[in-house]
């Protein structure tokens, strides 16, 4: 085995760790918090809250250790407010943060978890417009499936990767390609044993 095989393996066993280390904390993080708060989708909208960070510091952020709230993608460490690239290296409009809309935090570990929120009733952000893991902060590359990864808030199951429950390996396959977007490859990692195949783009 030649050396940049190895080290393409480490990569990848790294992200791999990282990635569920993140998505476990996440969910944990949920379930400790409707024990506290009650259910998720009967959570205040943040359009009533003072701030974005009054909701993360209410909902979220006692559930982690030293977290860092950026309200912003500089705040976050990044240089440009469009910092990722799709799997197919086209360039994604995703933000790290967005006013109230899209919220992020950093915990210790340097991994970033930013709330999308979705319009609810009469123009109200609730939760569940999905959740997006950076598993390395601004250190790069920011592409789709190498270390972004996205997941939705889906009611009574808790937080899930993006395309879960399809059972159309061809579709998962093409997304979480070199010539798909990537925001299913958190679904493909899970559904291969949590692990990154030889045909996995990374």
């Amino acid at each position: 085995m030649t050396l940049p095989v190895i080290v393409g393996n480490y990569r990848k066993q790294e992200a791999v760790s990282r990635l569920k280390k993140a998505y476990t904390s996440l969910n944990q993080a949920l379930k400790l918090s409707e024990l506290e708060n009650g259910r998720w989708e009967e959570w205040e909208d943040i359009s009533s809250m003072p701030s974005s960070a009054d909701y993360i510091n209410k909902y979220w952020a006692k559930y982690f250790k030293h977290i860092k709230i950026c309200e912003t993608y500089s705040e976050c460490g990044f240089s440009e407010m469009h910092p990722y690239k799709f799997a197919n290296n086209e360039k994604s409009t995703y933000t790290v943060a967005a006013s109230n809309r899209r919220i992020a935090f950093i915990t210790s570990d340097g991994i970033i978890y930013t709330i999308n929120f979705a319009s609810g009733p009469d123009g109200a952000l609730v939760a569940g417009g999905g959740f997006y893991i950076d598993i390395n902060g601004p250190k790069g590359p920011n592409v789709f499936g190498k270390d972004f990864f996205c997941f939705s808030l889906v009611e009574g199951k808790g937080i899930l990767p993006s395309g879960y429950g399809s059972k159309n390996s061809v579709t998962i396959n093409a997304n979480c390609s070199r010539n798909g977007k990537g925001d299913a490859c958190a679904y493909k990692i899970m559904r291969d044993g949590w692990q990154m195949k030889d045909d996995y783009p990374f």
